[in-house]
């Protein structure tokens, strides 16, 4: 008989959990899931509390000058991201967003790829990560690729592998762990496209919990 009711106060205890845990995962993907009824309007506004914002002097026309306003918004919010992770159209090239990047793994040719990616990563920082004397080589035929940058008075070069025209991924591992020494309240975060472009940004951690919490996909960048 004792035994017995142990075994029913066990299964009750389970029940209990998995209850708890399907209604934090319901939770988890409540943003996401919503995000069908939301408009442009709203999933900017929802971004913009996480720290991630329109930079001037862009507004929502400029990313409706990329998208249609229906595509924007479909559900989730890969299409919004990728607009604010993208430049304008034209020259200067400005980004639209300050700590947002919609980036291509297939963007290493020539010299000044691997500078534009440095420079690009501390820019996203907003100030938490500064590099000088910035340079890098790329010569992909002689399977050569390297980066060299100042940080904190500490020179560094990186060197890095070559695969026809693409990024070596392991380099972003260096700025993430350049960042967690210079500011540990902020982080990479990285969003799945699915394919060889993917979305890049850094927030506070405080943002990229908020981020998360709502069930918007990011992952820490490694």
């Amino acid at each position: 008989m004792k035994a017995l009711v142990i075994l029913v106060i066990v299964a009750a205890v389970v029940a209990v959990l998995v209850g708890i845990r399907r209604t934090s995962q319901n939770g988890l993907h409540s943003a996401e899931a919503t995000a069908a009824q939301q408009t442009l309007e709203q999933k900017l506004d929802f971004l913009a509390q996480c720290g991630l914002n329109l930079a001037d002097p862009f507004t929502i026309d400029d990313l409706l000058r990329s998208q249609a306003r229906e595509d924007y918004e479909r559900p989730r919010f890969a299409r919004v991201l990728t607009g604010l992770g993208m430049t304008e159209e034209q020259e200067p090239w400005r980004s639209h967003c300050l700590n947002l990047w919609h980036f291509d793994g297939e963007c290493i040719a020539e010299d000044g790829d691997y500078k534009r990616i440095a420079e690009r990563m501390a820019e996203m920082t907003q100030g938490s990560l500064t590099f000088s004397s910035i340079d890098d080589h790329v010569d992909v035929e002689k399977q050569e690729a390297w980066l060299s940058f100042t940080f904190e008075g500490q020179q560094i070069r990186i060197d890095c592998k070559v695969e026809n025209d693409w990024v070596d991924p392991a380099i972003f591992g260096k700025f993430v762990d350049l960042l967690k020494q210079s500011d540990p309240s902020k982080t990479y975060i990285y969003y799945d496209l699915g394919g060889q472009d993917c979305i890049i940004g850094c927030v506070t951690k405080e943002a990229f919990d908020r981020l998360r919490a709502a069930g918007i996909q990011f992952v820490p960048l490694t």
